[in-house]
C-alpha cells in the first residue's frame, strides 16, 4: 500500500478534487475538495501511515477506516455526517463526505471556555437525535465526545468519526487487552469488561454535556488507569455552571447502565430545557485559567468553583433508575475492577472482548430497547461453580473420579503444578488453576487473581477468527497502545499435543511497564468458540509463566 501522503490538486476517481488540507492526525488527513461532476464542496478523508509501517498494521487502519464509512454510510440524519462515497486509490480508502464548515465542540470548549446551559442542551439535544438514529439501527458509536461533534452554521451539531463503531452483524476481532474510546469518556460496565451498547454512547453524551457547561472533564487523571478508577469508584463532581441542567447529567452519569435514560428520554429532557423561558443564556461568571487535560486534542478550561445556583422551576425531573446512597454500595461491588487495574501496574486499564449482545451485557434489540446489564463482579461463587475442590490435591471427592496425576495429565514432563485445582465454569468449559488464586466472574470472563501479583483472564467468543496467529497479528497494532512500556516479543502458533483438539493456536506475547511485567494471551478455538488465556505475571521468570500456562492449557477443557 502506498502510504506517501497526496498533493493539492489530485483527481480521485476522475471526479473529486482535492483543494486543502483542513484537518491532520496521526493517521489521516481531511481535505477540503470539489465534487466535480455536482459542484459542490465536499470533505475528503485520506489514510496517510509511516512508510515503514508493517503491512498487516496498515491493513488493520484501512479496516477501521472502511468500517467508519459503512457505519455512517447506513445512516441518514442531519447530526450525522454524511459519507456520499468511498474511492480506492494507491491500495487505501478515501472517504467522500459532506463539509460541514465549523470548529468541532472540542475546540469551542478550548477556545472559548464553558458553553451556557441553553447551547449545551440545544447541542446535546442534537446529539441524542442522532444517537436515536444510530441506535435504531444497531450501531453504537462507542466514542462519543467533543472532538468527534462538529458545529456548523446555526448550531447544528453532526456526530463525526464512527471509525471504532460497532455495527450488528460485523466481524468481531478477539480483543483481549483492547481499550476501545477514549478513556475519559468510557462508561463504567466497558471498564468492567463488559461490551459497549446504547447505555454507553449515553454515559459518554453526559460525560461531553458536563464538559460542555463545565469547561473541564470530571473524571480527568493523569494517566489512563487513574481515570478509569476514578470512573468506576467516584460519584459524578457536583458542576457549579450545568443549573437545570445538573439532574440530566446526573442521570445520564449513573453507574449501572439500566439507572440511565435512555436515548428518547435524554432528547425530552433536553429539548424542555433547551425551550424553558428561563435556562440561562449566558455561562455563570466565573473566572478562568487554563488548564490542559490528559487528552491531548481536547484540553479544557478549568473553572473556579462558583456560587451554585439554585434550581429552576422548570427544570426537569430526570427518569429516577437509582439512588446516590446506593453508590456506596455499588462501590463494593467495583472494587474488584478497581483491584485489577492497579495489579496490572500499566498506564492504561484492560479492557476485554469489547463487543455488543454479550450474556449480561446490556442487550439491544432492534428497536433499541435496553434489556437490563449486570455491571458488577459477582461477589462469591455460587455453589455451581466450584473454585476447588474440598478434597485435598490429588484426591477423589465423594462420587468422584480419581484426577490424573500431573505428570499422567502433563505426559511426564513436569510436576511443579501438583498445587493446582480444578475450576469448572458454569458456561462449560474447565481448566486447572493454583489453588491459592481467587476466582472471579464478570459476564462472559472470568479473572484467577493471583496473591504474588498478576492474574489468568479466561473469555470466550462465540465468532472465532479462522486462525489465530492472524488474529493476533491484525490486533496487535491496536491493543500494544494500551500497555505503558509495551514491547513485542513475538507473536507465534503454539506447538503442542494439546494443540491437536483445536483447529487453530497462537501466542501473543510481550513485556510491559518498563519490562517489569510479562503477558501471554494464548488463543485458541474449535470450529464454534474461541478462547483466550491471558496470563499477566511479574517477569522475573517468564519461562516459569510459559510452563504454568501450558500446564494450564493442557488441562483445558472446551464447553460441550
Amino acid at each position: 500500500m502506498n502510504s506517501s501522503e497526496a498533493d493539492p490538486g489530485r483527481l480521485l476517481a476522475h471526479r473529486y478534487r482535492l483543494d486543502e488540507v483542513i484537518g491532520a492526525g496521526g493517521m489521516g488527513r481531511v481535505w477540503q475538495g470539489t465534487d466535480t461532476l455536482l459542484d459542490r464542496p465536499i470533505a475528503v478523508k485520506e489514510l496517510t501511515t509511516p512508510p515503514n509501517l508493517p503491512a498487516h498494521e496498515v491493513e488493520v487502519l484501512r479496516t477501521r477506516m472502511l468500517r467508519e464509512a459503512r457505519s455512517a454510510a447506513q445512516l441518514s440524519h442531519p447530526a450525522i455526517i454524511t459519507v456520499f462515497d468511498v474511492a480506492e486509490e494507491d491500495g487505501r480508502p478515501w472517504i467522500v463526505m459532506e463539509l460541514v464548515r465549523g470548529p468541532s465542540l472540542g475546540d469551542l470548549i478550548r477556545d472559548g471556555g464553558a458553553l451556557p446551559v441553553r447551547r449545551a442542551a440545544d447541542i446535546g439535544e442534537q446529539m441524542a437525535a442522532g444517537l436515536s438514529e444510530a441506535h435504531a439501527r444497531g450501531i453504537v458509536h462507542r466514542d462519543i465526545k467533543p472532538g468527534n461533534v462538529l458545529i456548523a452554521g446555526n448550531d447544528r451539531a453532526v456526530l463525526t468519526d464512527f471509525g471504532i463503531a460497532h455495527l450488528d452483524g460485523s466481524t468481531h476481532l478477539t480483543s483481549t487487552g483492547l481499550l476501545i474510546g477514549s478513556p475519559s469518556y468510557l462508561a463504567p460496565e466497558v471498564a468492567h469488561g463488559h461490551s459497549a451498547t446504547p447505555a454507553s454512547d449515553m454515559w459518554a453524551l453526559g460525560i461531553t454535556l458536563y464538559q460542555a457547561v463545565e469547561g473541564t472533564l470530571p473524571f480527568d487523571r493523569p494517566t489512563p488507569m487513574a481515570t478509569l478508577t476514578a470512573i468506576v469508584t467516584q460519584d459524578l463532581p457536583e458542576s457549579a455552571n450545568a443549573g437545570p441542567l445538573r439532574p440530566v447529567l446526573e442521570a445520564l452519569c449513573e453507574k449501572r447502565p439500566e439507572d440511565r435514560p435512555t436515548v428518547g428520554e435524554a432528547r425530552s429532557l433536553l429539548r424542555e430545557i433547551r425551550d424553558a423561558a428561563d435556562t440561562p443564556a449566558t455561562v455563570a461568571p466565573t473566572p478562568a485559567t487554563a488548564e490542559p487535560t490528559s487528552e491531548p486534542e481536547e484540553p479544557a478550561r478549568a473553572e473556579a468553583p462558583a456560587p451554585e445556583p439554585g434550581p429552576s422551576p422548570h427544570a426537569p425531573a430526570a427518569p429516577h433508575r437509582g439512588t446516590r446512597n446506593g453508590r456506596a454500595r455499588r462501590t463494593l461491588l467495583i472494587a474488584a475492577a478497581v483491584l485489577l487495574l492497579v495489579v496490572a501496574g500499566a498506564t492504561s486499564a484492560l479492557i476485554s472482548m469489547n463487543r455488543q449482545g454479550e450474556p449480561g451485557a446490556g442487550l439491544v434489540d432492534g428497536s433499541g430497547q435496553r434489556a437490563a446489564a449486570d455491571p458488577g463482579a459477582t461477589e462469591e461463587p455460587s455453589s455451581g461453580e466450584a473454585e476447588a475442590s474440598d478434597a485435598p490435591s490429588g484426591e477423589p471427592g465423594p462420587g468422584e473420579e480419581p484426577e490424573e496425576s500431573p505428570e499422567e495429565r502433563d505426559g511426564g514432563e513436569d510436576d511443579r503444578w501438583d498445587f493446582l485445582v480444578r475450576y469448572e465454569d458454569p458456561s462449560g468449559f474447565s481448566l486447572d488453576v493454583p489453588e491459592d488464586w481467587e476466582v472471579e466472574r464478570r459476564g462472559h470472563m472470568v479473572f484467577f487473581h493471583n496473591p504474588e501479583g498478576g492474574y489468568l483472564q479466561v473469555d470466550q467468543t462465540a465468532d472465532p477468527g479462522a486462525d489465530a496467529g492472524e488474529d493476533w497479528r491484525d490486533f496487535e497494532p491496536v491493543g500494544r497502545q494500551n500497555f505503558g512500556g509495551y514491547q513485542l516479543i513475538g507473536i507465534e502458533d503454539v506447538e503442542a499435543d494439546w494443540v491437536d483438539d483445536y483447529v487453530s493456536a497462537a501466542d501473543w506475547e510481550f513485556t510491559f511497564d518498563g519490562g517489569s511485567m510479562h503477558a501471554i494471551n494464548r488463543g485458541f478455538h474449535t470450529e464454534e468458540v474461541g478462547y483466550a488465556l491471558f496470563l499477566v505475571a511479574s517477569n522475573e521468570s517468564p519461562e516459569e509463566n510459559r510452563a504454568l500456562l501450558d500446564r494450564m492449557s493442557r488441562g483445558f477443557e472446551p464447553a460441550g
